[in-house]
């Protein structure tokens, strides 16, 4: 069963339109992470973190706290839009190469599944240097250096998430 000229005109219309908001979608979405992600992976760190001195970095966290969970959602920011930006780029690029859209889907979600995980070490300081009573056998030289070295681990977890998303760019540039 054949279409009408019509017909075929309508639907390569109503796709020209579902892809060009999927693009759109992206670039926001894009844009998002790197203001979300720009704030909470260089501009925080670089004025809470004193890689040296890990009583400056525990009394930064304690004075500046509303920037440090700025910087906390800043990421949450940036994970989610990296979680929808692989849906939507794999919908776009699966009509090129299906199994490379989705291998650059997986890489993406698994780099954001990494990332998740070292922001547990990102958030962790807020609780060594919250005062319960569990961490009282800490000397405070001790619970500022066990701070100092979740940002430290942090940091490594970054690293690890730049090379898995960085590969699903990679591939999304194959196209």
């Amino acid at each position: 069963m054949t279409t009408a000229p019509n017909e075929d005109h309508q639907l390569a219309l109503t796709r020209a339109l579902a892809v060009q908001t999927y693009a759109r979608a992206a670039g926001v979405l894009l844009l998002l992470s790197l203001i979300a992600g720009g704030f909470g992976e260089a501009y925080v760190p670089s004025k809470l973190i004193v890689s040296s001195d890990a009583t400056a970095t525990a009394q930064n966290i304690k004075t500046f706290e509303s920037l440090f969970r700025m910087g906390f959602a800043g990421y949450l920011i940036e994970a989610v839009c990296d979680i929808a930006l692989s849906l939507i780029l794999y919908v776009l690029l699966r009509p090129v190469r299906k199994d490379i859209a989705l291998l650059a889907a997986f890489f993406g979600l698994v780099g954001t599944a990494v990332f998740a995980t070292s922001e547990l070490f990102y958030l962790a300081p807020s609780l060594i240097l919250g005062g319960g009573d569990y961490l009282k056998t800490f000397a405070p030289g001790q619970l500022d250096t066990l701070a100092l070295l979740s940002f430290k681990l942090f940091t490594y977890g970054g690293a690890m998430f730049t090379v898995f998303y960085g590969v699903a760019w990679v591939l999304r540039g194959y196209f």
